[in-house]
């Protein structure tokens, strides 16, 4: 048995964002995110143009560029806020145990949850987290240093032997 102990904060839920733009939403994200980053390269260009023709309303291009700058840079950080405040604040202290039978378990202070790990569509692996993406389109997020029972290579080695799924790794 492996036991994990995971706080859902602000840092572990960006994490998880970032993990979903970088693994299912990755062909779609990345189209979007190009043209975002070549309208701020045309919004910095048209900006620099303006200053030396010594033209007015160049800062609105500056500003449109900076705003799409801001937003591709926190884009993960907006996206786990946002999940963050869809968790009620008595289960954002997760204990998991992950056992050799067919499911593991979650338990937070508004109840208890059974997870089976066939529902487990992709398994990665960060820094700092782990993190498992299920078939509904959620995904569950744990901290490697909460390990009570057990350790990271176990904890991958299990995950390995129960979905068949290799730990990918994200950064």
């Amino acid at each position: 048995m492996i036991v994990i102990q995971s706080t859902l904060d602000r840092r572990a839920m960006t994490a998880l964002a970032r993990v979903n733009r970088k693994t299912r939403r990755r062909g779609r994200s990345a189209p979007v995110r190009t043209l975002a980053w070549f309208i701020v390269l045309l919004e910095t260009f048209l900006t620099v143009t303006y200053i030396r023709a010594g033209q007015r309303g160049w800062e609105v291009n500056a500003l449109l560029g900076l705003f799409l700058l801001g937003c591709i840079l926190g884009e993960d950080r907006v996206n786990g806020a946002l999940a963050l405040g869809r968790i009620a604040p008595d289960s954002r202290e997760v204990n998991a145990a992950f056992q050799e039978d067919s499911c593991y378990v979650h338990r937070t202070g508004a109840g208890e949850s059974w997870w089976p790990y066939s529902q487990i569509r992709a398994a990665v692996e960060t820094a700092d987290y782990f993190v498992l993406l299920s078939e509904q389109g959620g995904g569950q997020v744990y901290d490697k240093k909460g390990f009570s029972w057990g350790s990271p290579e176990e904890f991958k080695e299990l995950i390995r032997r129960k979905t068949g799924l290799s730990i990918q790794t994200v950064r």
